[in-house]
């Protein structure tokens, strides 16, 4: 019987506090929105891609709440009107993340990607 309880299914914690990977995914996410694609580890990138397609997804109903919902994520007034006024509108629904693996880390073997927004 499969029950839905989540008891040891820890999942997205990238070894951090709740403070602390809170801050590291506002970063990531500004930089994905600021230059369109970040080089960062996969289990980074998966999480990345899971907060972004969210935020691409209520960015296209552009109103008040989302906005405010964003700018709690984000941080960022700047951020949040790029995210809304530019790429919101290059994108339709949907996942508009796609992640890219690349080589393992030379220093300490970690496995890399790229992540990316596409039209």
């Amino acid at each position: 019987m499969g029950g839905s309880v989540r008891h040891q299914k820890i999942k997205g914690r990238l070894s951090r506090p709740l403070d602390k990977r809170k801050a590291l995914l506002r970063s990531l996410l500004r930089g994905l929105i600021i230059s369109g694609r970040i080089n960062v580890t996969l289990a980074r990138a998966k999480e990345v891609k899971k907060v972004m397609d969210k935020l691409l997804n209520i960015s296209q109903k552009n109103n008040l709440t989302t906005q405010r919902y964003a700018f709690t994520i984000l941080q960022d007034k700047k951020i949040v009107y790029k995210l809304f006024n530019e790429i919101a509108l290059k994108f339709s629904g949907g996942s508009n993340t796609r992640i890219i693996h690349l080589f393992p880390r030379r220093g300490d073997g970690a496995k890399m990607a790229i992540i990316e927004l596409f039209n």
